[in-house]
């Protein structure tokens, strides 16, 4: 059975980026059941912060980190879903992205151009953001929001580009389940991820 993790990256209780990932959730399942979906909230997890020393995890003082980090290494897909805070993406979510590294990078080995071998070509990503800013501007300016910045990382740690979805005029008061068309989105690009990783 293939095996997708859902990384929720919202510091909030109820988000709309993790609204996005719920439907896209349903689409995987709604197209197969040969796929197992493991739900990941990065504010449970009790995560060091980036630094030379805590590039390695820490087994006994972060467990639930250094077990995900095993479960990401045997894992076919993962799924990010994060707001968008003021361009960027939360604190929590950035540094797991940064302490990521240390399965994503092999830093014995050095590619061509001096920087750490990519270790991640066996992952499929799929990134789900949203955010205030109205989907003409994300389109218009997408070097400034996160879904560009996650797939140059990504990119980087090696991991195949399946597709994002930017979810755009969002706030706290009009949430994502309340945009039908949104929603349908993320469950058709749920079905249509569930089949590239059958495939």
């Amino acid at each position: 059975m293939k095996n997708i993790i859902v990384i929720y990256g919202s510091p909030e209780e109820r988000s709309n980026s993790a609204v996005m990932a719920d439907y896209f959730i349903q689409g995987i399942q709604e197209k197969t059941n040969a796929i197992q979906v493991e739900k990941i909230y990065l504010k449970d997890l009790h995560i060091l912060p980036y630094n030379y020393i805590n590039k390695i995890p820490h087994k006994e003082s972060e467990p639930e980190f250094f077990q995900l980090l095993e479960r990401i290494k045997i894992a076919d897909a993962l799924v990010l879903a994060t707001p968008t805070y003021n361009f960027s993406v939360p604190a929590q979510f950035k540094n797991f992205i940064d302490r990521l590294g240390y399965i994503a990078l092999d830093y014995k080995k050095q590619n061509m151009f001096g920087q750490p071998v990519a270790q991640l070509g066996y992952l499929k990503t799929f990134f789900l953001v949203s955010g205030g800013s109205p989907n003409i501007i994300q389109k218009l300016l997408f070097p400034l929001f996160p879904p560009f910045w996650l797939y140059v990382v990504f990119k980087y740690y090696g991991a195949k580009y399946a597709g994002s979805l930017y979810g755009g005029g969002l706030t706290f008061t009009d949430f994502a389940d309340k945009d039908d068309k949104l929603c349908l989105k993320c469950i058709k690009q749920g079905e249509k991820f569930a089949k590239s990783i059958n495939n």
